[in-house]
């Protein structure tokens, strides 16, 4: 059993690959956990990638028993403001229930400390600026408010278990690695069939 090891969901996404990549850079252990629907393995430039859905809690169970994390770092989710308004339940399945399955581990294994990457959706059409944590959170779709539901489950979870957590409410997000390594990516095909662990070099990759 490794110790010290954070896992990071959704590592092989857009934001996710980033923070991946800085983590490894500052020599942190990391295992990815993303089902690559939209995420590319090649953008998981450290640590193992595992093949994965949150909603395939055998397999979810099985990764956090395999490894000993000291925090989750949860970056997973569907993220397109007009296909939530079309299809509500699919984003409220992914994004709300996943989080919940995430976090029943969290707290099954004993992992207090977790970031969460929600967003500024959150706000919906705020009136005043600048935008403050403190403003109030009045989402106008259901992307915003799948996102707002996983925040109030993480501030309850925090006040009844003294978890250390933090959202991350996230404007618009551009930009790509300086090494030309990572950037926005086209949307995949899911090719997630089973529990196959792919490892992945701790060494940058060109």
């Amino acid at each position: 059993m490794t110790t010290n090891q954070v896992l990071v969901t959704g590592g092989a996404g857009y934001i996710g690959s980033h923070v991946v990549r800085q983590l490894g850079e500052a020599g942190y252990d990391i295992v990815v956990y993303d089902s690559c629907v939209t995420g590319s393995p090649e953008a998981v430039l450290f640590g193992k990638l595992v093949l994965g859905d949150l909603n395939d809690l055998d397999r979810l169970h099985q990764v956090f028993a395999e490894h000993q994390f000291t925090a989750v770092l949860h970056f997973a989710a569907s993220l397109t403001v007009p296909e939530s308004v079309l299809k509500p339940l699919d984003y409220y399945a992914n994004n709300t229930r996943n989080t919940l399955n995430l976090l029943r581990c969290c707290q099954n294994f004993g992992v207090s400390q977790f970031i969460f990457s929600s967003t500024a959706a959150v706000y919906g059409e705020p009136g005043d600026a600048p935008v403050t944590e403190d403003t109030p959170t009045k989402p106008i779709n259901p992307y915003g408010r799948s996102k707002l539901m996983s925040e109030m489950m993480l501030q309850d979870l925090g006040a009844a278990l003294q978890y250390a957590l933090c959202n991350l409410r996230y404007f618009n997000v551009a930009g790509a690695d300086p090494g030309g390594r990572l950037g926005r990516t086209p949307v995949r095909q899911n090719i997630y069939s089973g529990p196959p662990v792919m490892p992945r070099s701790s060494a940058k990759r060109a």
